[in-house]
């Protein structure tokens, strides 16, 4: 016997029928329309979706496990809204294409670790710890090209 873990289904947990798709498929739908309209980072959802794909088979092949079960969470609406409106927020996300590239990469591989090492909400807890080493790194930087010198407080 089998088990794996998905996020709660808490947008869905009342519908049946056709809502059952339904619901998520207009999230899904309006989300990208307004990711390509409006804000453009599609390739940060797209390394994001792709490395999420790429994590999970690893995952099955290290563990061996059915290579569906690592992939099931990408059927709730939970993985759609965090995919659509958590990933690509643009006050924690970089700017670039390539970088938008790492960071959707960099998020599948440290949830992917997460998985790994059991932890609960892993989707979460990866973004988290992508932004602050994302943080952390833009702050150095910002460090080493200003001297190495610490800020004036009017400058901060």
């Amino acid at each position: 016997m089998w088990w794996g873990l998905t996020p709660p289904y808490q947008f869905t947990e009342n519908v049946s029928g056709l809502w059952d798709w339904g619901v998520p498929i207009f999230v899904l739908v309006s989300g990208i329309v307004l990711h390509a309209l409006f804000t453009g980072p599609l390739p940060l959802v797209a390394a994001w979706i792709v490395g999420f794909l790429l994590q999970g088979q690893i995952r099955a092949w290290a563990f061996d496990i059915p290579p569906l079960v690592p992939i099931l969470p990408m059927t709730s609406a939970a993985f759609i809204i965090f995919t659509l409106y958590m990933i690509p927020d643009p006050a924690t996300t970089p700017l670039k294409r390539r970088a938008h590239i790492v960071f959707g990469l960099s998020v599948a591989a440290v949830y992917g670790l997460l998985q790994a090492l059991h932890v609960v909400y892993g989707l979460f807890f990866a973004l988290v710890l992508v932004c602050s080493a994302r943080g952390a790194l833009l702050c150095l930087r910002a460090w080493r090209l200003a001297g190495n010198r610490l800020p004036a407080p009017s400058e901060r």
